[in-house]
This record gives C-alpha cells, sequence and structure tokens, in this order.
C-alpha cells in the first residue's frame, strides 16, 4: 500500500520545479492531488500528468492575498475532504537595499502578500478545518534564508518573509498541537532548478555549488521526498519542527 493512499493533498504552485516535483511525489504514494498554478497552466498539467484522471485537480490561484487564499480553500473543498497542505508557492521579489524606491516598495507589497499573507491564511483555514476532524497535516516551504538572512542583500525582503511564514508555523503548530493538526516547516538551502537558480546559466550554476559544503545543490526530490514522508504522520512528534535541508552548508 503507497504511504498516502487514500489522502488528498493540497499543493500550491505545481507549476514551479518543486511543486511539480512534490505532484508527483505525493502521486506516486497515492494520494489524490489538488495543485494550483499562477499563470503556467501548461506546466501545472506536465507536472500531474502522471497521476491518474481521478486523483488530479488543478486550480488557477493568484496566492496575492487573505481573500484569494480563503477562495482557494473553499473550491479545494468542493474536491472532497483536504488531507494535508503544501504551501509551496512564493513570490521571489527583489527589495534593493540602495535603489529605486518604488522597486523596494513593491518588492515588500509582493513578498508580504504572497509569502506571508496568502500562505498564512491558507493554513490558518486548514488548520481550522483539521482540528475539527482531528487530523491534518501542513507543510510550509521556507527556506534557509529565513533562519541566517539572504545572502544576496538585494533579497532581504524574500528572507525576512520566509522567516515570517517559519515563525507563524511555529505558532500554528503549538496552537493545534492537542488537535491532530502536524505543522511542520521544510527549510531547503540552495536547489537545483528552484528560484534561487533557475535564472542562472550553467557556469553561474556550477559556481554557487562550489561553495555549498556538499559541492552540490539541494535536489527538488528531496524537498519532494521529505514532504511526503511528514505528509504520512509516521513521525507525529516533529509538529513545530524546521527541518534543514541543505548539505551541511548552514547548520544551527
Amino acid at each position: 500500500m503507497a504511504a498516502l493512499e487514500g489522502r488528498t493533498a493540497l499543493i500550491t504552485g505545481v507549476s514551479g520545479a518543486i511543486g511539480g516535483e512534490l505532484a508527483r511525489v505525493f502521486g506516486r504514494e497515492g494520494a489524490k492531488v489538488i495543485g494550483t498554478y499562477r499563470s503556467r497552466r501548461e506546466a501545472a498539467e506536465a507536472a500531474l500528468a502522471g497521476i491518474p484522471g481521478e486523483r488530479r485537480t488543478l486550480l488557477q490561484a493568484g496566492f496575492g492575498g487573505g481573500d484569494s487564499a480563503r477562495d482557494l480553500w473553499t473550491r479545494a473543498l468542493e474536491q472532497g475532504d483536504v488531507d494535508t497542505v503544501v504551501v509551496n508557492a512564493a513570490a521571489m521579489a527583489s527589495t534593493p537595499l540602495v535603489g529605486d524606491d518604488a522597486e523596494w516598495d513593491a518588492g515588500w507589497q509582493r513578498s508580504l502578500q504572497v509569502n506571508v499573507i496568502a500562505a498564512s491564511t491558507l493554513m490558518r483555514e486548514a488548520a481550522s478545518a483539521f482540528a475539527e476532524r482531528q487530523r491534518g497535516s501542513i507543510i510550509a516551504v521556507s527556506s534557509w534564508a529565513a533562519e541566517q538572512g539572504s545572502r544576496i542583500p538585494d533579497l532581504g525582503g524574500y528572507a525576512a518573509s520566509k522567516a515570517a511564514l517559519r515563525n507563524f508555523a511555529q505558532t500554528l503548530a503549538r496552537a493545534y498541537a492537542r488537535s491532530g493538526v502536524r505543522v511542520y516547516t521544510i527549510a531547503p538551502g540552495v536547489v537545483d532548478g528552484g528560484m534561487g537558480t533557475a535564472d542562472l546559466d550553467p557556469d553561474e550554476v556550477r559556481a554557487v555549488a562550489e561553495g555549498l559544503a556538499m559541492g552540490q545543490h539541494v535536489a527538488v526530490s528531496e524537498i519532494a521526498e521529505l514532504a511526503a514522508f511528514l505528509a504520512s504522520d509516521r513521525c507525529p512528534s516533529l509538529t513545530g519542527s524546521t527541518i534543514d535541508l541543505n548539505g551541511a552548508s548552514y547548520i544551527r
């Protein structure tokens, strides 16, 4: 029996590298996958293509604030009870320390709307519903930047927003610990194919890898496999934990 057979997982941002792999692994483990995308529908469809038709659903979602998150949750529940929410969709907006004020303001606004307000609202909705059923898991994909600040000065807003997401996940975990709701945070380092490397050329990608302790990026498959394990409820006492996934490049 697959580890997630009979479960339904809502995974945000399946059109990206991490979200796409999350969808594939959860589908492989038997879950029904409800995937969201903002604009790249073809990439989202490709991510879910290997999952049987009766176990896959795509929903368009802007993820731009509290109302959009509540609307998404309502539409997801139209597909049946949801057992797991993986908050993966994120914005990596520039907030330059020196330069244009308009870019600074816009970057902070987008980072907070997507990475904090929308994400936290979706987690809040899910936790309330899960508590009524006395079971359910929430997995927030954060970043090692949330633990140490961004190594790229112009991504300070992104790092701060990911730290806020992790902090809210911890609050939620403590608040619902006796209600059967499990909340986890995954904090990857530099991800192969993730937002931090997607726009780099091959030489730049190699240069980044050389500066890491293992000499390689975190594979998207590692994030997905870890998330699937957490969703299986095989180690419930991990609730509230932030799990570092960076190959010893940053050790707390």
